[in-house]
């Protein structure tokens, strides 16, 4: 939805980024209001840097806000001075609004644990390159960090697709610090993270002479998945069925077996 709002020198049109509008927001009179919970839900982690990284550029791109990040769209001056007489800009209040409102995207995306790394940001761009530096630089203890994760990740509660979207979010944030792994490692680790209940199709994925494929092995987890739920559906509806089969009727005989 697109407001507008006025003062003595210009006029101000605000678009959410729901809004059907085809305003661009290169237009000097238009702010991008961001709606983070419909267009960019991934929250970053200590582990998902590339993807989160992949869902906001897209975004930044898609509404041309891009350079406030890469600071190709610097800020203007507070103050036009023409002769001797100063009067305030208003693309410099137009810039500060549309930045602050990007930087509170940004805190809204992120997990609570890491909004201490940007607290002292001022700007997007402040904010945008602290995380850079923290996440996508290759320093030993981070990828040791990541390493760890990865060796000890388990499916537990999570859903074969939750379980395996967290695993290649790992191994894609070692690749872009230059340790990548090999697909055949990470495929090791998926399956030493999965329950007892995945043995059979485990052992089938070990047996193999040749590797599976990152989707392959997903779309076989899935089946496998599929079927303990139906085989659980099952298990939870016979005790149902046979409690109602041995239930005599009212008019039924009873023998004494005396």
């Amino acid at each position: 939805m697109a407001t507008t709002s006025s003062s003595s020198s210009t006029s101000v049109t605000v678009i959410s980024s729901s809004s059907s509008s085809h305003e661009e927001s290169s237009s000097r009179n238009t702010i991008i209001s961001i709606n983070i919970a419909a267009q960019a839900p991934l929250k970053l982690t200590a582990t998902n840097y590339r993807s989160w990284k992949l869902q906001f550029h897209t975004l930044l791109v898609g509404f041309d806000l891009m350079g406030f990040i890469d600071g190709n769209h610097p800020c203007p001056p507070a103050t036009i001075t023409v002769g001797d007489i100063s009067t305030p800009n208003s693309a410099y209040h137009l810039w500060v609004r549309q930045d602050q409102l990007l930087l509170n995207a940004i805190l809204g995306s992120i997990s609570p644990s890491i909004i201490p790394f940007i607290a002292s940001a001022k700007t997007a761009h402040d904010a945008w390159t602290a995380l850079a530096n923290t996440y996508a630089k290759p320093s030993r203890g981070h990828i040791m960090h990541l390493k760890s994760v990865l060796t000890n990740i388990a499916k537990r509660t999570q859903s074969i697709t939750e379980y395996l979207q967290n695993a290649k979010s790992i191994a894609d944030e070692l690749a872009v610090l230059d340790a990548p792994k090999n697909p055949e490692d990470l495929t090791v680790k998926i399956l030493n993270g999965l329950g007892d209940e995945f043995k059979d199709i485990a052992s089938v994925v070990r047996a193999r002479d040749s590797a599976i494929s990152f989707e392959e092995l997903h779309e076989k987890l899935l089946n496998s998945e599929a079927l303990l739920k139906q085989e659980s559906t099952r298990t939870e509806r016979l005790p149902i069925t046979t409690n109602y089969a041995a239930k005599p009727t009212s008019g039924g005989q009873q023998f004494n077996t005396n």
